[in-house]
């Protein structure tokens, strides 16, 4: 019975005079069975009684059997069952012969040695075991090999995110569980388009699962991983920024990739803004909130001209807390410019990038050895995690909502109360 981790992959002709492998031009032969492989050698120097066929399995194509350089010359089943098994990086070009009409019939496979050397002991299945349980350990060589072997895992990091979305709960009171994390980060790190809805559905858990389940993620790197994923549409993002069933924080965190849009160029100012400027009602959320505050950072960062008026009343409403954002900082937006609010944003969006994932993920306190009182990435006391929304630096810690919801909560009273 075939090994299926290890199976035959093709065949090739040993010369047994020279003691080495039948070349193409400088690429190792492979041929799709013995019969066309005799085919092959009919045009070879040697009589086809002076070679040996081997059956050529994977392990030895990376171990580059023929000392082609990674080099191999690969018809085209061949190359077909090459393509299903192979976990490492390579390029593929139709061997040049003009004469030929129709599919080319042989195939020049170029292996990256080095990328092979980075990814050789992590499997798909053993990197995605060394994710599932926290241990302390910043998963570096995983998360590499992860990198390495982004169109193999991708779908089983998405996988990983819709179980996480079957049985949320079991996520939120386990802080051990924690192959969704890296899940998450890698998936926005690949821009990857077909995590965005699961994405989106997880930060659309109501109440406070979001944040059990992710931690300061919700707030710190969800903006850039909803930007990254949403493949240049905002729709779904606007649909959990409408939601009130959702949590403030991860509606907020959406409002911040919808700015983060606007550096990218996916959608134009004007026409966030304008968006923005219809969540000031006061029915947005059926509490007291920071929704409004952080927001009006963020119409803040984008340079608020059009909707002044709407934050005015804001003010005067009391939905816009005074010591999250005093309303001296948009006129003094309005003084900087529109060209300098936006290249503020753009270096902000920088800041933020995943396209370093160990520098967005390797500081966090839950890997300092030094810290061992943490253990998970959930519910870290000492604000492991940035939350910051916008370029005013407002950190609004979900810590220290609880203890001050009350006293705003009576304030807001106090001031309806007034204004009847």
């Amino acid at each position: 019975m075939e090994n299926t981790d290890n199976p035959i992959i093709g065949y090739s002709a040993f010369i047994l005079y020279d003691e080495c492998y039948e070349y193409n031009g400088n690429a190792c032969y492979i041929a799709d069975s013995p019969e066309s492989l005799k085919e092959f050698l009919k045009g070879a120097t040697f009589n086809i009684n002076d070679y040996r066929i081997d059956a050529i399995k994977l392990s030895d194509i990376l171990d580059d059997y023929g000392c082609s350089y990674g080099e191999f010359a690969i018809e085209p089943e061949a190359l077909k069952r090459f393509k299903q098994v192979s976990k490492t990086t390579y390029t593929v070009e139709p061997y040049d012969n003009p004469f030929d009409d129709g599919e080319p019939d042989l195939f020049v496979v170029n292996i990256d040695k080095k990328t092979n050397e980075m990814v050789e002991g992590f499997t798909t299945p053993k990197i995605l075991e060394s994710f599932r349980i926290f241990d302390g350990v910043y998963k570096r060589e995983q998360i590499d090999a992860a990198i390495k072997l982004k169109d193999e895992i991708t779908p089983h990091l998405i996988e990983i995110l819709k179980n996480v979305l079957a049985a949320p709960e079991e996520y939120a009171e386990d802080d051990n569980l924690n192959d969704h994390i890296y899940a998450v980060m890698l998936l926005g790190h690949f821009k990857e388009p077909k995590a965005h809805k699961v994405i989106l559905d997880l930060l659309s858990l109501p109440e406070d699962l979001p944040d059990k389940i992710f931690g300061d993620i919700t707030t710190s790197n969800s903006p850039v991983i909803l930007l990254n994923t949403c493949g240049g549409s905002i729709e779904l993002t606007k649909s959990l920024i409408l939601n009130k069933e959702a949590d403030d924080y991860c509606r907020v965190s959406a409002c911040q990739a919808l700015t983060y849009a606007v550096a990218e160029g996916y959608v134009s100012r004007e026409d966030v803004v304008t968006f923005f400027g219809t969540l000031f009602t006061g029915k947005e959320t059926d509490e007291v909130s920071d929704f409004w505050g952080l927001l009006a950072n963020l119409v803040c960062d984008l340079y608020p001209e059009e909707i002044m008026e709407v934050i005015k009343q804001a003010y005067d409403d009391g939905l816009i807390m005074p010591g999250m954002i005093q309303y001296s900082e948009f006129k003094n937006t309005l003084k900087l410019g529109k060209v300098k609010c936006l290249e503020k944003l753009k270096i902000d969006l920088e800041r933020h990038s995943l396209d370093d994932i160990h520098a967005a993920m390797s500081w966090w306190a839950c890997f300092n050895e030094e810290s061992k009182t943490f253990s998970s990435y959930t519910g870290l006391e000492n604000d492991s995690f940035p939350a910051d929304f916008g370029q005013s630096s407002v950190k609004s810690k979900k810590n220290k909502k609880k203890a001050k919801k009350n006293k705003r909560k009576q304030a807001k009273a106090s001031k309806k109360k007034n204004r009847r």
